[in-house]
């Protein structure tokens, strides 16, 4: 595809961004689905200056990550009920200058882990984290009949995601990163880990002592780079199943697609384009 003056354009804001492979996966979709847009990633100061270039250089849609994920809902026109409820939003629709925000983070996790073949109904769910990304996981397991709960090393901050998950999900709870291996009771407990710790260059570090973890747990890690972080491959040693962070990405990105353009998302396009992303980066 040429780019031209009539040329979309999409974009990821964050901070930071340019590591994402969120370009190479939507204009792979894109290219496939020959639309003449393209997308870029950008790393405003403030979520405030974000919408305001959303605005003056009419930029159709974004994704929004870390940092910016909660403080961009007060900066837009409107909020998608579900990413209210949620309390974060990372997706954004200009509809002829109104900025609508959306949230596919959750939508995203619960597909990378049903493509898996993991059932959550009733299934005790850990989620690591407080952050943009686990409050949406942690709402969307709670609406899947998962009993969640909240860890962090921060407790006072794991009990209040909890305390704001039920006003909608009456039985979440918190505690501590360093109580996983008490609380664990259930042989099939699902761990998901929402923080960046894991991601390169930090690839020696695990959010929770691997050696709780046993065979039947399954252990989903938001991280993608690298695909088999310390997490993901202490639990394979463990005999667990594991979900990478690429499936996720995967997932909630085609949802994205299909917010901006109301199309349907090429998904194995999409995923070629970040197998061969990722086998690139770590080539280097």
């Amino acid at each position: 595809m040429t780019a031209n003056a009539h040329t979309a354009l999409y974009c990821l804001f964050g901070r930071p961004a340019r590591h994402s492979l969120s370009p190479a996966m939507h204009n792979a979709a894109f290219v496939e689905k020959g639309l003449n847009a393209v997308y870029l990633a950008f790393e405003p100061e403030r979520a405030i200056d974000a919408v305001r270039s959303m605005r003056s250089l009419g930029i159709k849609g974004a994704s929004v990550t870390i940092p910016f994920k909660t403080d961009i809902m007060d900066a837009i026109d409107q909020v998608d009920p579900l990413a209210e409820k949620i309390g974060s939003v990372n997706t954004l629709v200009n509809h002829s200058g109104t900025i609508t925000g959306y949230n596919t983070d959750g939508y995203g996790a619960v597909r990378a882990l049903q493509t898996a073949g993991v059932s959550l109904d009733r299934r005790a769910a850990f989620v690591i984290g407080n952050g943009g990304s686990a409050r949406a996981i942690a709402f969307s397991l709670l609406e899947a009949g998962s009993r969640v709960v909240i860890l962090g090393r921060d407790e006072k901050k794991a009990a209040r995601l909890a305390r704001d998950l039920s006003r909608h999900f009456p039985e979440v709870e918190s505690g501590r990163i360093d109580s996983a291996g008490t609380r664990m009771h259930d042989d099939d407990a699902l761990i998901v880990n929402t923080t960046p710790v894991g991601m390169f260059p930090d690839i020696g570090s695990c959010p929770i002592d691997p050696s709780i973890l046993k065979k039947g747990h399954v252990v989903f890690d938001i991280v993608y780079s690298p695909v088999r972080t310390r997490l993901i491959e202490s639990a394979a040693s463990a005999g667990c199943t594991t979900v990478p962070g690429t499936e996720m990405l995967l997932h909630q990105g085609a949802r994205q697609f299909e917010l901006w353009t109301s199309l349907s998302a090429p998904v194995e396009t999409m995923r070629t384009a970040l197998a061969f992303g990722l086998a690139e980066r770590e080539n280097h």
